[in-house]
């Protein structure tokens, strides 16, 4: 009887010890369960779909919601964006801006077709002011960075300052309207870098 005991025992042991470390090794650094931040109970959030794609989990006791999924076209966006502290986007502006301008200082030296001159300078124009847009937005990153603040707070300081400047002063509106434009195609271009980069 007590042999019987033994080997019983003895199987439960080997049973719990192999058992054990596969229970261990699904689970580890993995939660089931969260915690609702608005109830505060412990569940686990139901997925809600729309179309066959997901867009947000919520919790199932208040319905509140826990996560937002993005969508195809914040996929995109977010690709389109990439990373704002970077000197790739940098390098890559720097170098486009010196080739046009090897162009048109050649251009001008062999004496070659006005059109070719025309295309260099217009390069240099639009690459060197996309650079020095993007000299300024990685400036105004970085400053964010450094002292832990958000960044659009800064960039809305800039409007709110912008739009008192152009009601106080109007001669000031198509500097400040050409600023925008140069921003808004600085973004246009390192986007569009951005996203041939990454397809790659």
């Amino acid at each position: 009887m007590s042999s019987q005991s033994s080997l019983s025992d003895r199987f439960k042991r080997s049973s719990q010890s192999i058992q054990t470390p596969s229970n261990h090794s699904m689970f580890k650094g993995h939660h089931a369960t969260v915690g609702c931040p608005v109830c505060h109970r412990i569940m686990v959030p139901r997925v809600i779909t729309y179309s066959g794609q997901p867009t947000k989990s919520i919790c199932p006791f208040c319905g509140a919601t826990f996560a937002r999924f993005p969508s195809g076209f914040q996929k995109l966006l977010s690709r389109f964006q990439g990373p704002r502290l970077t000197t790739v986007i940098l390098n890559k502006l720097f170098i486009i801006t010196l080739s046009f301008s090897f162009l048109w200082l050649v251009s001008d030296q062999i004496s070659a077709s006005g059109q070719l001159s025309l295309i260099a300078f217009f390069g240099v124009v639009l690459f060197g002011t996309t650079l020095l847009a993007e000299i300024l937005f990685q400036s105004i990153e970085y400053l964010a960075e450094r002292f832990s603040h958000d960044s659009k707070h800064y960039w809305a300081l800039i409007v709110m300052l912008s739009i008192t400047t152009m009601y106080l002063r109007d001669d000031m509106t198509g500097y400040i309207g050409v600023f925008f434009l140069v921003v808004i195609l600085r973004g246009l271009i390192v986007g569009t870098i951005q996203l041939l980069s990454s397809s790659r």
